[in-house]
């Protein structure tokens, strides 16, 4: 079964899943770039100059400086959203371990977006701002040297694009995958792949049952 023949419900949440294929890439992409950076030279004198900045005017190090630990991160999240092009095939012919595992991915890439999200904006999270505070400590003569050792500015930019996309994509995901697993059980339950229910299964059973007696007031 195509997604074409699938009930409007499920085309909704595979065109969701396939749209994070893309931006999962742009996050890989990001990824990568990140790690290649924190690997040189350059991001190792960047990053002792930023601490003996702080430790001497106690101006907390931006949001970008993460010794490559937060380009992991994008690297996981951006391999998980591109592989929702394996997945949104599956969902659309109603294969229900399709669906769980898109679920579960879709919140966990979400949540672990959100947090990511959150901990960038309880620091500086762009060197404006970071240049800024040095410039009112007193600590501006040593913003050029950062400048040269600071990677490109578009990598950021493209860092919060892709992150942002991916993490409200996943919600999106995870929210149209209920709905349609709700409203179309039949699709994945009489087209699916035929195993035992799972606890996604359960799940959207109980809700099912509490939306009866509504349907039927």
């Amino acid at each position: 079964m195509t997604a074409i023949q699938a009930p409007r419900g499920v085309r909704v949440a595979v065109r969701l899943a396939w749209l994070m294929v893309p931006a999962g890439a742009l996050l890989l992409v990001a990824g990568v770039l990140d790690l290649a950076y924190w690997a040189s030279s350059d991001a190792a004198r960047l990053t002792a100059l930023m601490k003996d900045i702080e430790a001497e005017y106690g101006i907390p190090l931006p949001a970008m400086i993460r010794a490559g630990r937060g380009a992991v991160l994008l690297v996981v999240l951006g391999a998980a959203g591109v592989a929702y092009a394996f997945l949104a095939p599956l969902i659309a012919r109603g294969v229900r371990w399709a669906r769980s595992w898109a679920l579960g991915t879709g919140f966990a890439i979400f949540l672990v977006g959100l947090m990511a999200i959150g901990a960038d904006a309880s620091r500086p999270s762009y060197l404006r701002d970071y240049y800024a505070s040095m410039r009112w400590q007193g600590a501006g003569d040593r913003i050029p040297t950062i400048e040269e050792l600071v990677y490109p500015q578009w990598y950021a930019w493209l860092e919060d694009v892709a992150q942002g996309a991916l993490t409200v994509l996943a919600l999106g995901v995870a929210v149209a995958l209920i709905w349609a697993a709700v409203s179309h059980a039949d699709h994945f339950m009489a087209r699916g792949d035929g195993g035992e229910p799972d606890e996604w299964d359960t799940a959207i059973a109980r809700m099912r049952a509490t939306r009866r007696p509504q349907d039927r007031g």
